[in-house]
């Protein structure tokens, strides 16, 4: 229907333009019919004309009353047709304007019906009211004389993806924003218009590019209880990448706060945000998509703070924030690296059937240890470069560690039966398997108790 009102509007310029033209023309030939007429009147009189008349004064060259009382007639016929196309003229004109204004009106309403800036909201009603609008649109230019309070609510609607390498989490948010507007006070017919009222302007600061779902809706609550002035609701629905700074210390038994951090540009004197006291923010558990590496928690945290660093000046704006929480799932990196690398450590105790005169128990030895590296690398590649050590990096350190000293006390002993008699390395040769086989057991004792106290801190 838009499609045939603007084609419409189209076509009705095109005939406008076109009796335009016809009507130009007319008057051409008008014009040039009228002029071979004047030529002929005026070309046989000046012939008669002798010498002697045309030095006669001016005042014998009068014309006769037959010729006077003709003349009139003749011009007197040209304004009347003249008058007579010109008044068509006009009433086509005005009639083709005014079809004009129509199909403009009836175009513009279709487009505010197809693209409405208020969502669920028909745009007619906005059309009804203008003048209201127009007051209220100057009025809200105006300085805030008060400091306009917004409540908010988040709502994590889909966390689909955590990534721990780039430290980013894709996840679908619905923002509800409401604040007072004593403006609408009594105007019950107005539309609320994000243009050109008061919005509080609200920002994402994590927001790693840009929305992938990016969706507005407005709308206005009169006589909402415990409100002293009308409600101005505003649902906000986005979707995107957030970057987070994920503390990795104690993966892979970890626990993250996924955080939505929302603030203003306008500055802290002028806007203050603070949690909807009436309904708290949450998040959707059923809608987790990455439940296969994490264990999501049904509560949400929000605090509110301040800040100057976004902005190139030295007001502060206030910022909101909005976290929820998640703990790994450790199975992966138990049975996967955890489980292996502590059998490749036990497996050195098995070189110890080899006779310590034997260079084949640092060879097997220091196999173990460079399986143990390629571990390892399987490990930081799960990882962000990050300058601090975490729980997986401590243990498979650890564990090449004790394979480094097997295989010193393998080189010793080595060493050592070339100057001790047989008996004594064996002796010696049993002292290193009791100490090795301790500093095991104590090392995977500490680590434990170490990993209960400070995950319990969480």
């Amino acid at each position: 229907m838009f499609n045939a009102a603007s084609k419409l509007l189209e076509v009705n310029t095109l005939i406008k333009e076109k009796e335009l033209r016809k009507t130009a023309e007319k008057k051409r030939d008008q014009r040039r019919a009228e002029k071979p007429n004047d030529e002929k009147n005026q070309i046989p009189g000046s012939s008669r004309k002798s010498p002697e008349k045309l030095l006669k004064p001016p005042e014998k060259l009068h014309k006769s009353p037959e010729k006077a009382h003709q003349s009139p007639l003749k011009e007197h016929k040209s304004p009347e047709k003249e008058t007579h196309l010109g008044h068509t003229f006009k009433q086509l004109v005005t009639s083709l304007d005014a079809n004009s204004k129509i199909l403009e009106q009836t175009v513009n309403f279709l487009r505010q019906a197809q693209h409405p800036i208020n969502e669920g909201i028909h745009p007619a009603s906005k059309i009804q009211t203008p003048h209201l609008a127009e007051e209220i649109h100057h009025n809200s230019k105006e300085k805030r004389q008060e400091k306009m309070v917004v409540q908010l609510r988040l709502t994590f609607m889909k966390i689909t993806d955590i990534d721990t390498v780039t430290q980013q989490f894709e996840a679908e948010i619905l923002v509800r924003a409401k604040w007072m507007e004593p403006l609408l006070d009594g105007k019950f017919g107005v539309v609320f218009d994000p243009h050109t009222m008061w919005v509080p302007n609200l920002i994402v600061l994590n927001l790693d590019g840009g929305f992938i779902i990016d969706k507005h809706c407005y709308k206005v609550v009169h006589n909402a209880p415990g409100y002293g002035a009308p409600l101005v609701v505003w649902l906000w629905r986005f979707k995107g990448f957030f970057k987070e700074n994920l503390e990795l210390a104690h993966f892979p038994i970890d626990v993250q706060d996924l955080t939505i951090s929302l603030t203003t540009e306008r500055s802290d004197e002028e806007i203050d945000l603070i949690e909807d006291s009436s309904s708290l923010s949450g998040v959707n558990t059923g809608t987790f998509m990455d439940a296969q590496e994490w264990d999501i928690y049904t509560h949400v945290e929000t605090y509110e703070g301040k800040t100057t660093l976004e902005y190139a000046s030295d007001e502060t704006h206030p910022i909101f924030y909005a976290q929820c929480r998640v703990k790994r799932k450790v199975g992966y990196f138990l049975w996967n690296i955890v489980f292996i690398v502590s059998l490749i450590t036990v497996l050195t105790f098995t070189t110890f059937s080899i006779e310590p005169s034997s260079a084949d128990r640092l060879g097997v030895t220091i196999t173990l240890l460079l399986t143990s590296v390629t571990f390892k690398l399987i490990v930081k590649q799960s990882l962000p470069t990050i300058s601090y050590l975490t729980y997986l990096d401590l243990y498979v350190i650890a564990a090449l560690v004790f394979l480094g000293l097997t295989s010193a006390q393998h080189a010793i002993i080595r060493y050592m039966s070339m100057k001790y008699t047989e008996a004594e390395i064996i002796q010696y040769d049993n002292y290193s398997i009791i100490t090795l086989l301790g500093i095991f057991i104590a090392f995977h004792v500490i680590f434990a108790i170490y990993m209960r106290l400070t995950v319990s801190l969480l």
